[in-house]
């Protein structure tokens, strides 16, 4: 297939995956339909299956999308802190706190509404344990880092650590979007967390500042 058409592929699809976004944020996931993303899009339904064939394949195409994403912050959060795993983690759980407050206008609802509804369907529950693997070894391989650079030396094993991390995120933004983010104070919640995370990873600031001289 010549490179003309790889890339005008890769436009159609991010012109689709753009407009269910749109979508996803507004109506949620159950709500969404087919024809609504069709509309958003600006094609015709037989485009779209070209590429995906329900509104399933499309969200979870959206979700990869996303995670890339992550993976691609991470990365540069990584270069703009000199290296540092520390730095890159606390940029990170900072950008986490600020985006808290719209979490509403975010895909992030779906994602939760998509995942507890449809877990007893098989191939959602295999995409979400692939998904959280996936998911966790970006960060697994953030503090890996750090422990090879000499900025952290767990007590714990980075696994649990990462774990632990990822589920006490999952709580506070569900209990956000539930109860209000001023409700349950989930920027001090976030702290909490930080502080928690620091102390399990035992951080070496001697370290961090000679990387960052």
């Amino acid at each position: 297939m010549p490179k003309v058409s790889d890339e005008h592929k890769e436009l159609r699809i991010q012109q689709i995956l753009l407009a269910a976004s749109a979508v996803f944020k507004s109506k949620g996931y159950e709500r969404a339909t087919l024809k609504d993303i069709v509309e958003e899009a600006g094609m015709s339904r037989g485009w779209i299956y070209l590429y995906f064939k329900d509104k399933t394949t499309i969200f979870l195409a959206l979700i990869d999308y996303l995670d890339a994403q992550l993976e691609e912050r991470i990365s540069t959060l990584l270069k703009e802190n000199k290296g540092t795993a520390y730095g890159a983690l606390i940029s990170y759980f900072q950008e986490t706190s600020q985006s808290i407050d719209r979490l509403e206008d975010s895909v992030v609802p779906a994602i939760y509404e998509f995942c507890t509804t449809g877990w007893r369907e098989q191939r959602v529950r295999d995409y979400f344990e692939k998904r959280y693997i996936r998911v966790t070894a970006i960060f697994i391989n953030v503090i890996s880092k750090g422990v090879e650079n000499g900025e952290f030396k767990p007590t714990r094993s980075v696994d649990e650590i990462v774990k632990y991390m990822i589920s006490s995120l999952d709580g506070i933004m569900l209990h956000s979007l539930a109860f209000g983010s001023q409700q349950i104070n989930a920027v001090q919640q976030v702290n909490l967390l930080i502080n928690q995370l620091m102390e399990m990873l035992s951080v070496n600031f001697l370290k961090i500042m000679e990387k960052n001289s």
